[in-house]
């Protein structure tokens, strides 16, 4: 296994990768150029572009720590576009488009929102003079031979990006550039005036392409958290992209003094929870197994991911006999169950197709080996929740730890697997006394009112920012 990065080296790790953005840039710039003959507006490349190459650049840093061969033609640069072609929009945002107004100055493209159906069609209704959902074109993500003369030889960073930027960037940021900046220009909405997203600015091209050509004609983009980490983490690629590419940036709860009011608190909807009766016992909550280098965050370095594992491994060791742990694994990648199997504890796989929402509020206790998405949503729906993880890995940034600490102190968070499952053997199945005292429902809600702002109450918020986003 790779060695383990302490924070101090991954905070350099992420300078130093940093630093490297703009060369890859350059790059890409070149390669357009002499894909196309024609060359590109720089200031537009980066903005349609720049969440792809921090990601090459992150991968180039994570390798070379590693002392590792970098990527060699036709590699994959993970995480960063969508995989197909067209305009195809899911039933579901078919039956949401038909709400709204035509003429309302909002556009909501890919929010979100883990409430029900019912939940988010009462949103659309509620907000239709305001804003209207919408679709947008789909892409590729395929690799074009280029030109020999791009493909630059040495053994130094620059040469290193200048090289797997010509190999590996996809068809759509080089061949089909133009073609998509015609189609963003041939498609302006003069009276839009805001166009909002928690997704498809990382997820969508052609809306990275739409929402700079709408800012040319003075339209606001906004742009929602839509997963953890952001606000709590040291350094977080996401939330750096995300507060870059918009023009006000809603967060769960937390601010940024040196943005001002630029970024800002904005809920979003409480997820959605089962009707069904509780299920009751232990779940698990895993983090995404994978053995490719994603990005420069602790959960999605493969090095880090397999202590995240093995912690997990003396959790389930550690349990006591009468307890049993289902384990939900993360939709990309399935934890390795049968690392468990030899464990003393009762495994088994929630193979379930419902929302993990959903089946955390079915739990009687809800367990999660990282610092992500899924351990915000237990604890702002106010499920009894631990999580566990290895301090040499994740180091919050200093306006978090106070909260971290608290957390800490009351028993919801651990250092190791085995200090978490010792603390819930000692709950000896039932969580609720300790969940409902006063010293962890103190903590639990001062660091939701911070980093986890789910609320029922939703759409009362977002039609009076919306509101203020038209007046300001």
């Amino acid at each position: 296994m790779s060695r383990v990065f302490s924070p101090s080296e991954l905070g350099e790790a992420i300078n130093r990768s940093r630093r490297l953005v703009p060369e890859a840039l350059s790059a890409l710039c070149d390669t357009i150029t002499e894909s196309t003959g024609e060359s590109p507006d720089r200031s537009r490349v980066e903005y349609v572009s720049r969440f792809w190459l921090m990601h090459l650049c992150d991968q180039v840093t994570i390798e070379s720590m590693e002392n590792t061969a970098v990527m060699e033609g036709g590699a994959e640069i993970h995480g960063s576009e969508s995989t197909s072609r067209g305009s195809v929009a899911s039933r579901r945002s078919r039956l949401l488009m038909g709400f709204g107004s035509r003429d309302a100055p909002i556009a909501v493209v890919s929010p979100y929102l883990k409430s029900s159906l019912i939940g988010e069609i009462s949103g659309a209704i509620r907000l239709r003079k305001l804003a209207r959902w919408m679709t947008i074109p789909t892409h590729s993500h395929s690799v074009h031979p280029r030109p020999r003369s791009l493909l630059a030889v040495g053994r130094d960073d620059a040469s290193t990006i200048r090289r797997l930027v010509a190999l590996t960037a996809p068809t759509e940021l080089v061949e089909e550039h133009h073609e998509w900046s015609g189609w963003a220009k041939a498609n302006i909405q003069p009276r839009l005036k805001v166009l909002y997203s928690a997704n498809a600015h990382q997820s969508s091209l052609a809306f990275r392409h739409m929402a700079f050509e709408q800012r040319g004609i003075g339209t606001k983009v906004a742009i929602h958290q839509h997963g953890g980490g952001y606000g709590i983490d040291e350094v977080h690629l996401g939330e750096e992209h995300d507060i870059a590419m918009s023009d006000v940036f809603y967060t769960f709860g937390w601010h940024r003094e040196e943005f001002g009011d630029r970024v800002r608190p904005l809920p979003t909807a409480m997820p959605q929870r089962s009707r069904r009766k509780p299920a009751g016992g232990l779940l698990l909550m895993s983090l995404p197994v994978t053995k490719h280098g994603y990005r420069l965050q602790p959960f999605l370095l493969p090095h880090h991911i397999e202590r995240a594992v093995d912690e997990t491994v003396e959790f389930a060791d550690e349990l006591a006999d009468s307890l049993n742990l289902r384990v939900r694994s993360s939709d990309s990648d399935a934890f390795p169950i049968e690392r468990l199997r030899s464990t003393s504890a009762r495994v088994v796989e929630d193979a379930g197709s419902e929302r993990g929402s959903v089946a955390a509020s079915r739990a009687t206790l809800v367990v999660h080996n990282y610092l992500g998405t899924s351990w915000l949503e237990t604890l702002a729906m106010n499920i009894p929740t631990v999580c566990f993880y290895d301090p040499n890995l994740y180091q919050p940034r200093e306006a978090a730890q106070p909260f971290v600490d608290a957390l800490a102190r009351v028993g919801i968070i651990h250092y190791s697997g085995r200090e978490g499952a010792r603390f819930v053997n000692s709950l000896r199945g039932d969580p609720s006394a300790w969940w409902k005292s006063a010293e962890v429902q103190e903590a639990r809600g001062s660091f939701v009112a911070r980093y986890a702002n789910f609320s029922d109450d939703w759409l009362d918020a977002w039609q009076d920012e919306f509101e203020s986003l038209l007046a300001g």
